[in-house]
């Protein structure tokens, strides 16, 4: 076992916690989460940062063994738009390989995370995938694969580029204490860390038919109510290989007391014309209506 340091909090968001993964006998929880603020160079010990484990049940009249494992989501599973996947699955492990679960119980098994100390992997999105199978030669078949989304430590005043044919800095943007009325601003760079031109397009993932809000959404923040408050520079921008470009944002909020006191988020999809989208993060906290004038 790697020798842990408690580091500061971890924002996580649960998602599923009471509904379970099953495949026949073998049931897990929670279906998925997200682990935001991941620091390179820091060693998480998930559960004992934010109280998140995996509950493995066994139903059955007889004990159950099961395996442990992580996995790229190309090996195992799939993963949402705008991710990609962890470069290295063994940056994520388990405290254990296995887990047994007698009967008509449950057990637990804690995840440990950490993403090499190099400044190429801030600002990035990543899933992992959690696999929880069966023992081989026990006749068990049975598997649950559960995904992690991984989102680490946004960050300006890049020394490198960041990792991936796509690149953002910063991969969040946050407005606090916003007045309604007034109008704010803000940049991310975007580099083409590919051989080859490409062509982004800029949009809002909130705004797709097709996009579960719940998948993406930080706990207590909400959808921002009109994508449109916040406006883009361009809806598309050309980036050739190698070389990097500006999206501007402009945060305008209506007068209206209505707004004040909220916590909105939108996600900014970044669309290249081949290959896989990446996205921003953009949280609005509002002025609280008792500090309004």
């Amino acid at each position: 076992m790697r020798r842990t340091t408690r580091i500061g909090v971890v924002v996580v968001l649960v998602l599923g916690v009471v509904g379970r993964l099953e495949a026949a006998s073998l049931k897990v929880s929670p279906a998925r989460f997200i682990v935001h603020n991941v620091e390179p160079g820091r060693l998480y010990d998930i559960y004992k940062e934010t109280g998140v484990r995996l509950t493995v049940y066994n139903d059955s009249d007889v004990s159950r063994t099961w395996n442990l494992s992580t996995h790229r989501p190309s090996e195992r599973g799939r993963w949402e738009t705008g991710y990609g996947e962890i470069p290295d699955a063994t940056w994520c492990w388990f405290e254990m390989n296995e887990i047994t679960v007698e009967p008509n119980s449950k057990a637990y098994a804690n995840l440990y995370m950490k993403v090499p100390d190099e400044v190429q992997y801030y600002n990035q999105h990543w899933v992992v995938t959690l696999n929880v199978g069966g023992k081989p030669g026990r006749g068990l078949a049975l598997a649950v694969d559960v995904r992690v989304q991984i989102e680490t430590k946004s960050k300006v005043g890049m020394t490198t580029k960041p990792y991936g044919l796509l690149g953002l800095e910063p991969s969040m943007v946050r407005f606090d204490n916003v007045v309604p009325g007034t109008s704010r601003t803000a940049q991310v760079m975007l580099y083409n860390n590919d051989n080859t031109s490409h062509t982004y397009a800029i949009s809002s993932l909130f705004e797709k038919d097709d996009t579960r809000f719940n998948s993406y959404l930080t706990r207590f923040y909400s959808v921002i109510p009109d994508a449109t408050w916040i406006g883009r520079s361009q809806d598309t921008i050309t980036i050739k290989a190698g070389e990097r470009a500006v999206l501007n944002l402009e945060l305008k909020i209506p007068a209206d007391r209505a707004y004040f006191d909220n916590k909105w988020e939108e996600i900014l999809l970044i669309e290249p014309d081949q290959g896989r989208a990446g996205f921003v993060r953009v949280q609005v906290e509002t002025k609280k209506k008792d500090n309004a004038e």
